[in-house]
């Protein structure tokens, strides 16, 4: 199988054929990763992922996480925004826009029209879909731009990323697009992640032992720190960002997952303005407090206090 079609969900055993995307300003020879899906992951929110075995010699023999922004599948947006779930219909009428040119330049007016989100209750399926599609690859492009980011710690604190990918829908009906900026938007863009084969931080109570609590919310903690000092604002901190993984000494090693709703910190931007941001979201006690409060009811006591690690840098009137 060359590509996914676009009328059916991935399956088990399904062979992907992704086309590996260079890095920004290398120019390296196409190339392509034939992946065979292991396990699908549920649930299904901003983006599809699953479990795939890398076939060829070149690749290693364990299993890898692929993580798919595909906006047929991805429910939390549809949910948040107040679109119904995809159909074949909603689909042929998002190629339609393609093929016209009429999805880049919807695109190009969401990009530069100020509210032009506003009018979403009058658009049609093929502007919803187009839409979907701009907010996927934002996601795509927030999450590979962390991890470019926090390459100095990947494989230690947050899974290596592997390779930045897409996916091609099989579309025969469609004629051959020449423009690259056309055909992009019938591309599903993906990374290739080391799998890490744990729990979600959330979990910690029925996976590990009462001994090892405490220790591995202070690793995610320290990890959220980590991710900070490198100069990124994660707005979706929460324990399901952490996979616990126990190694084959017995001890627990945390990862932090999930980076598609976080942005670098500004060129410009000061240490005021930066300080106020990261005391608004709060990351650290998006763990820690949430994560005392929650082993509280199993009657564990948590140590835990919140380092204002930004409130000198933050105006003297914020609360």
């Amino acid at each position: 199988m060359a590509s996914c079609p676009p009328f059916q969900d991935y399956q088990v055993g399904q062979v992907l054929t992704l086309s590996v995307i260079p890095k920004h300003g290398k120019n390296c020879a196409a190339s392509t990763i034939r992946a065979r899906i292991r396990k699908l992951q549920y649930p299904r929110t901003l983006s599809r992922c699953m479990i795939v075995d890398l076939l060829g010699e070149d690749y290693p023999d364990h299993p890898v996480f692929l993580k798919l922004y595909d906006s047929r599948f991805s429910e939390q947006l549809r949910s948040d925004n107040g679109i119904d779930p995809w159909t074949r219909d909603a689909e042929k009428e998002y190629i339609d826009a393609v093929e016209t040119g009429a999805a880049r330049q919807f695109i190009h007016n969401l990009r530069t029209i100020p509210d032009f989100e506003e009018g979403i209750e009058t658009w049609d399926d093929g502007q919803l879909e187009t839409y979907l599609t701009n907010e996927v690859h934002k996601l795509f492009d927030a999450e590979t731009t962390a991890y470019d980011a926090l390459r100095d710690i990947q494989g230690k604190l947050v899974p290596r990323l592997i390779a930045r990918v897409h996916l091609a829908l099989s579309l025969p009906n469609v004629v051959c697009m020449s423009r690259t900026d056309a055909a992009e938007l019938l591309h599903i863009k993906g990374i290739l992640l080391q799998y890490v084969d744990g729990f979600p931080l959330s979990e910690v109570q029925d996976h590990a032992p009462q001994s090892e609590w405490q220790g591995i919310v202070d690793q995610a903690v320290a990890i959220v720190q980590a991710v900070g000092d490198h100069g990124i604002l994660n707005t979706d901190v929460r324990p399901d960002s952490f996979m616990v993984q126990r190694d084959r000494s017995g001890c627990y090693r945390v990862f932090m997952i999930d980076f598609g709703m976080t942005r670098l910190r500004g060129w410009n931007e000061s240490d005021r303005d930066w300080g106020k941001a990261k005391l608004y979201r709060d990351e650290e006690g998006a763990v820690g407090f949430v994560m005392k409060k929650r082993l509280a009811r199993e009657g564990f006591e948590l140590r835990y206090e919140y380092v204002d690690r930004y409130r000198e840098w933050a105006s003297d009137d914020e609360e």
